[in-house]
């Protein structure tokens, strides 16, 4: 009967010092967190996308705008002289372009107005003077720019310093792998490998971030000495086209019409562009005040 009496006496001290003191959770084993810190720690933020629009602009061997006054604007000494061979050799041309352009030359990158009343085409052509799409990366992760597809048989001559290589690429698409880091300035570094994907689409087991997946696709083949980057203001530009007379070139190959019942070539501009953009500095007017963001 005591030792009842003793076990009840300490179950009823213990209730008295549980109400006393309130109920408290117990953090999990071996954390040091109270569960007060644990639930205050503010969520994961979600990765920083980059913006970037891609315009495609077709033209005429021989157009006096954009093969001659564009690049008479652009900055290809941004990149060194074996670089600039190794891209002339090959057909290519890169370079920057930071300044406003002329109204006459920033009407070519934009899509043509409609007049009031006029209906618009049942369908898009099949080869537009212009393209444009806005992509959001994440920084680092590549990004494929298609400059042309479903080319069923491909001859690529490749100048490698003082040798010639010529390959041969079955069902081949001509692109570029884009890449993009923000710079600490607010500028953007953008890096451009050009690349060949060809023959039948295989499967293939692909490692990333520790981690193995199994992907579907065509085999590729990057361009050796030919990847450029440059890191440009938010608003500027980079421009790549072809350069010299047709042939088996890898300038061809990304750039100039392959059908013979037309002739001419296409121009490719990447540019960085605000988060919240409202108006577009590169092709505002000359004389315009830049905006807030600038």
């Amino acid at each position: 009967m005591l030792n009842r009496a003793r076990h009840h006496a300490a179950a009823a001290v213990c209730l008295a010092l549980l109400a006393a003191g309130g109920c408290r959770g117990v953090a999990p084993s071996g954390s040091t967190e109270t569960p007060a810190a644990v639930s205050a720690q503010p969520p994961r933020a979600a990765p920083q996308t980059i913006q970037v629009e891609l315009v495609f602009v077709r033209h005429e061997d021989h157009d006096p705008v954009l093969r001659d006054e564009l690049w008479g604007l652009a900055d290809e000494q941004i990149y060194d002289e074996p670089l600039r061979r190794r891209l002339h050799s090959n057909g290519l041309r890169a370079g920057v372009v930071t300044a406003h352009l002329p109204p006459h030359l920033a009407e070519r990158f934009l899509p043509a107005a409609v007049t009031p009343g006029e209906t618009l085409p049942a369908a898009l052509p099949d080869n537009p003077a212009l393209m444009r799409h806005t992509l959001r990366l994440l920084p680092g992760r590549s990004s494929d720019v298609m400059s042309a597809t479903g080319i069923t048989e491909l001859v690529l001559l490749e100048h490698t310093g003082e040798s010639l290589r010529g390959t041969t690429y079955r069902d081949a698409s001509a692109l570029f792998s884009l890449r993009c880091w923000p710079a600490a300035d607010g500028r953007v570094r953008l890096q451009l490998s050009p690349t060949i994907k060809h023959g039948p689409v295989e499967r293939s087991w692909v490692g990333e971030e520790g981690m193995f997946r199994l992907e579907a696709g065509q085999r590729r083949d990057a361009l050796e000495g030919l990847e450029f980057e440059a890191t440009v203001p938010i608003g500027s530009m980079i421009v790549v086209g072809c350069v010299g007379e047709p042939a088996s070139t890898a300038g061809d190959a990304f750039f100039r019409d392959r059908a013979s019942s037309r002739s001419g070539q296409r121009l490719l501009a990447i540019r960085p562009l605000p988060q919240a953009q409202s108006i577009d500095p590169m092709f505002a007017p000359t004389d315009a005040t830049p905006s807030a963001e600038q």
